[in-house]
């Protein structure tokens, strides 16, 4: 028989993903007549509970296992399998009822819906009253926060069926309402998805009755729904990326609404924001640095950029590149000191030795950026590519020019064997910067024609990475005398 370790059981591998106080509640969970009285479960999951917190699997495997929790019985690899699967099935359930509590609207509605359904007449106004009350309380707002309105009104009108009259005004409009702010902020929320997904991919995506939603909202803003209201701009700066005016009153919106949504969707309204200007700056309009800059500072300072409490290494060297480009060195500094703990562990040495040399690199303490760098290998191609660059800058700028050259032939090797990896024009990109360090490190100064002649060479080459710094460095030869 093959021997299977006990950690590869799919039930270890679900449960290694919970927290101590979620161990804790599972615990509970399984031990509760009411959803379990299989003692074999309470058995097997005792066994993986001791091997998770120990993170110790060495001893046990299947045979052992099934030993413990049927003693004396010949080893049926179909009852193991089914207690296995049995344990699976509910901790699924108590996942389930995890997510479920975690929502109280959601857990009201149900509630309703029950009193409803069993006309459960003395509970009437008491469960109404304290679902409203809940309702005014919940400061987060998700389009589904409007969906569950509409439960709760679709269910009061099933319990005051039985007491209505003809001439009674009933709650129609308030169900209508709610389900229509629930469609149009959700269809508005992944129609922006899509749009965003155009920029990368050439895929398309029929999302029904969008031209109809947005010429109702031309008539009706609706205001007072913020879900509503910045997901129709989110909208508005994808589809037209060339009106600084759907960005701006995005913006606006986000300061003063933000705060409302859960931290996932705000995430996605931060993105569209940040890409719109992110954009602008590549087609050259340089204020919307100072945007990205105030964007990232207050996404930062409200945790808009965390995914699951972390930062990822890509927005953490965008958010050093975007303040040091505004000179923040200071700022960049805090920023390094104070976000990189936030770093996944696996990422979080090399994104700040990157990071620091970056910063170095800008104050012109290239000694520093080589004695970061030098001796480093980035796994993440982006973070590689940015590394070898600033090398190249730092040998240039110290007038290592042996080492230079050397470095430069070892990074043209390193372009080469990425050929499979890297878009074309990416390598492309690094391969000129190459071609014309090289030739800027063996040109004569004094030659100013040929100075002349890799200038123009330079500015007229479309597809070069760092060209402002080979430009920079032509125009300080050129003024050699």
């Amino acid at each position: 028989m093959p021997e299977m370790t006990f950690e590869n059981i799919k039930v270890v591998q679900v449960i290694r993903t919970f927290s101590t106080a979620e161990l804790n509640r599972l615990e509970k969970f399984i031990q509760s007549p009411y959803f379990n009285v299989n003692h074999s479960i309470t058995a097997l999951f005792d066994l993986i509970k001791n091997a998770v917190r120990t993170e110790d699997y060495s001893t046990l495997d299947k045979l052992e296992v099934y030993d413990q929790l049927f003693k004396g019985k010949k080893y049926s690899d179909t009852k193991f399998r089914k207690v296995c699967s049995d344990l699976l099935k509910l901790t699924e359930e108590f996942l389930a009822i995890e997510q479920f509590k975690a929502n109280p609207l959601h857990e009201a509605s149900y509630l309703l819906q029950a009193i409803s359904k069993r006309r459960i007449e003395p509970l009437y106004n008491s469960v109404l009253k304290s679902t409203r009350r809940l309702s005014e309380r919940q400061y987060e707002i998700a389009p589904s926060y409007y969906y569950y309105q509409y439960e709760i009104e679709k269910n009061y009108f099933n319990m005051m069926e039985s007491e209505m009259t003809r001439d009674r005004r009933l709650n129609l409009e308030q169900i209508a309402k709610n389900l229509d702010y629930f469609f149009i902020a959700e269809k508005l929320r992944y129609y922006s998805t899509a749009l965003s997904q155009k920029r990368f991919t050439k895929h398309d995506y029929e999302i029904l009755f969008m031209d109809e939603i947005l010429d109702h909202l031309k008539d009706n803003p609706y205001d007072d729904i913020p879900q509503i209201t910045i997901n129709k701009e989110v909208v508005n700066v994808y589809r037209f990326p060339e009106d600084d005016a759907h960005y701006f009153k995005l913006k606006g919106l986000i300061f003063k609404e933000i705060e409302r949504f859960p931290k996932d969707d705000s995430r996605d309204v931060f993105n569209a924001a940040l890409n719109f200007c992110i954009k602008k700056l590549n087609q050259g309009d340089q204020k919307f640095l100072k945007e990205v800059f105030y964007l990232y500072d207050f996404a930062l300072k409200n945790d808009y950029l965390f995914i699951q409490g972390e930062l990822t290494p890509w927005t953490f060297k965008n958010i050093v590149v975007v303040a040091l480009r505004l000179k923040e060195y200071q700022w960049t500094e805090n920023f390094i000191d104070e976000y990189s703990g936030l770093l996944n562990e696996k990422h979080r040495d090399n994104a700040v030795r990157f990071n620091l040399a970056r910063m170095h690199g800008y104050k012109g303490n290239f000694k520093k950026v080589l004695e970061l760098l030098r001796t480093v290998e980035f796994d993440d191609i982006s973070y590689n590519l940015g590394a070898k660059a600033m090398l190249l800058v730092s040998y240039y700028e110290l007038e290592e020019i042996d080492a230079l050259l050397s470095f430069l032939d070892t990074f043209r090797v390193f372009l080469n064997r990425q050929k499979n990896k890297l878009p074309e024009q990416r390598r492309k990109n690094y391969l000129n910067l190459i071609k014309y360090t090289k030739k800027l490190a063996n040109i004569d100064p004094f030659e100013k024609e040929a100075l002349s002649k890799l200038k123009t060479e330079i500015t007229e080459s479309k597809n070069v990475a760092d060209v402002n710094w080979l430009t920079e460095k032509v125009v300080e030869l050129e003024k050699w005398k």
